[in-house]
């Protein structure tokens, strides 16, 4: 099975296809319909792909935000100095890992609401 982004590519080289017949031909109606059908399947595409984006940034914020949640059960039980450490380390590296999830998500955000 085509992925949306293969399916994607084949209808774009299709419409290309026509395109070029419909110059060949002279028709400019034709050559404008083409243009115009290309250019809302290129935008709904577009907002398809930052969906999916934004989908997946929301996945990977949670996943985080769940390793967080153990890592500080961990703590907790943590004994040895070295351990908390450790942990505290690896709360750190998840803490910017999620800023920057969160950075990308309002820079999204503030595209969204620029394009409106």
């Amino acid at each position: 099975m085509k992925t949306h982004a293969e399916l994607n590519s084949l209808l774009v080289d299709d419409y290309l296809d026509l395109l070029n017949i419909a110059k060949q031909l002279g028709d400019e109606e034709w050559k404008e319909a083409i243009l115009q059908a290309l250019k809302e399947e290129v935008d709904a595409n577009h907002h398809l792909d930052s969906t999916e984006v934004r989908q997946d940034l929301w996945s990977q914020f949670e996943g985080i935000n769940e390793q967080m949640h153990d890592l500080l059960m961990q703590l907790k039980n943590a004994e040895g100095p070295e351990e908390k450490e450790q942990i505290i380390e690896a709360i750190w590296g998840l803490k910017v890992d999620r800023h920057a999830i969160t950075r990308k998500l309002e820079t999204m955000s503030r595209a969204s609401a620029g394009h409106q």
